[in-house]
């Protein structure tokens, strides 16, 4: 379906549905590609600041943060209310947003009731298949749709991160450490150890973005292998698909001349990433010595997809 291979560019936010992908670019555009029978891959006209993806159906905040949906229209999943909002979040047919006073409100499939917000005041919101979580402005969480792998049972404690899978979900507690409740099949609830900023759910499957920027990957099939190297500032994942959206390394001193790119980055580079990390032997040479200029092409080659070139 595509839906593994995102286009060139370079990006701020990706979600990822059931076979489809979105994307908002670094100038507000968005970008979808994937499975597109009920046109959750065609790209919306317009500037944004935010997008999200359920099943079959994406959500998208305009600029003047006003709420726009596309693809499948289902059981009201498309009828977005009106308003000012700063984020929003997409399950199987049904979504939530969060206006800018901090409120709740959803929309969509709701026999479960995942289509009724709580009241109070939220920072965050997750949803999978037929639930949701919230993360209030104390820190504290709340849960609410389908339960019956108890996906809703929230834990005790102040978290500063959520996610959730089609039937689990996770939290990152105030220590950076994971949390995970709900459907724990093929070992989701062995969270991996370590601090992070991230996280999000799949099927059977979690992944998590480590505080250094690196990614983690655990549970069960279909999903296998490792995730790729580098570092990352965003993550997502569908039902079976896993995005992320690299670390803009190429113009590693942050300079504003032009040329933008040139041998201060290598020594940059170096200066950054070398110590403890793979990253500065970037050809993985073995001759004396490892470092060299060779180091830099494989660099800019390696890392420069999806970034501004000057």
């Amino acid at each position: 379906m595509g839906q593994a291979t995102p286009p060139q560019g370079d990006f701020v936010m990706v979600a990822a549905g059931y076979q489809h992908g979105v994307a908002l670019r670094a100038n507000g555009t968005i970008a979808a590609w994937g499975w597109n029978m009920f046109g959750q891959a065609s790209v919306p006209a317009g500037t944004y600041i935010y997008v999200t993806a359920g099943t079959s159906t994406n959500v998208a905040i305009r600029a003047d943060g006003s709420l726009f949906a596309w693809g499948y229209d289902y059981a009201g999943s498309l009828n977005v209310p009106s308003g000012s909002f700063v984020a929003v979040a997409s399950g199987g047919i049904h979504s939530v947003a969060i206006r800018t006073d901090g409120t709740l409100a959803g929309w969509g499939h709701n026999t479960y009731g995942q289509a009724n917000a709580p009241a109070g005041t939220f920072t965050a919101v997750a949803c999978g298949e037929d639930h949701c979580i919230a993360l209030r402005t104390d820190g504290t969480l709340v849960g609410w749709g389908e339960n019956f792998r108890g996906q809703t049972n929230v834990p005790a404690g102040r978290f500063i991160a959520i996610g959730c899978g089609d039937r689990f979900s996770l939290g990152i507690r105030e220590d950076g450490s994971l949390a995970h409740w709900g459907e724990s099949w093929y070992d989701l609830s062995m969270v991996p150890p370590g601090r992070y900023t991230k996280v999000a759910g799949g099927y059977f499957h979690a992944i998590a973005l480590r505080e250094d920027g690196t990614v983690v990957l655990w549970g069960g099939p279909p999903v296998s292998g490792t995730p790729p190297p580098g570092r990352f500032t965003d993550i997502t994942s569908g039902e079976f698909t896993m995005m992320a959206i690299y670390e803009c390394y190429p113009n590693c001193d942050g300079s504003t001349a032009s040329p933008r790119l040139n041998i201060n980055d290598f020594v940059c580079f170096l200066n950054r990433f070398s110590a403890g990390d793979a990253y500065a032997n970037c050809d993985a040479s073995t001759t004396a010595p490892t470092l060299n200029i060779n180091d830099f092409v494989c660099y800019l080659n390696r890392f420069s997809a999806g970034c501004s070139n000057p």
